[in-house]
C-alpha cells in the first residue's frame, strides 16, 4: 500500500481579479485617488491632495425593501440606460419626494436630535 504525498494547491491558483465593470452602480475612482494610488506604488515625493467631501454630501448606507418588480426594472434601467446609476437615481427620487413634505424639513426637538447623533453612526461626521 503506498502513502501518497498531499498536493499544494495554492501555489497553482491564480487569485481572483475583481472586475469593476461589474461592479453595477459602483462609482469610478476618482482622478486625484487614482493617481494617488498609481503614485503611492512608484514611491512619488509629493502627494496629491484628496478635496474634503462635505459631510452632508457623503454617502451612507441605507436600505429599504422594493417589490421583485420594481428591483428588476431597476437592474434593467442599470443594464440598458448609458450613466444609470441606481443609487443616484434614487437618491434624487427621495430627495424629490422630501421636498415636497413640508414636515421633512423641520428640525427634530434637540433632545430627540442629540439621542440621534449618539445612537446613530451614520450621522456622526
Amino acid at each position: 500500500m503506498s502513502i501518497s504525498s498531499k498536493r499544494d494547491f495554492t501555489a497553482k491558483t491564480a487569485r481572483p481579479v475583481l472586475d469593476t465593470n461589474s461592479l453595477y452602480g459602483m462609482d469610478e475612482l476618482s482622478s486625484t485617488a487614482r493617481v494617488k494610488t498609481e503614485t503611492s506604488a512608484a514611491t512619488a515625493v509629493t502627494q496629491p491632495t484628496i478635496p474634503a467631501v462635505d459631510p452632508e454630501q457623503e454617502w451612507v448606507q441605507f436600505s429599504t425593501y422594493l417589490r421583485r418588480s420594481t428591483y428588476l426594472r431597476l437592474k434593467q434601467a442599470e443594464y440598458w440606460e448609458p450613466g444609470f446609476v441606481v443609487r443616484r437615481q434614487i437618491e434624487q427620487a427621495v430627495a424629490e419626494m422630501l421636498d415636497k413634505l413640508e414636515n421633512a424639513n423641520r428640525n427634530l426637538p434637540q433632545e430627540l436630535y442629540q439621542k440621534l447623533l449618539l445612537k446613530n453612526k451614520k450621522l456622526k461626521a
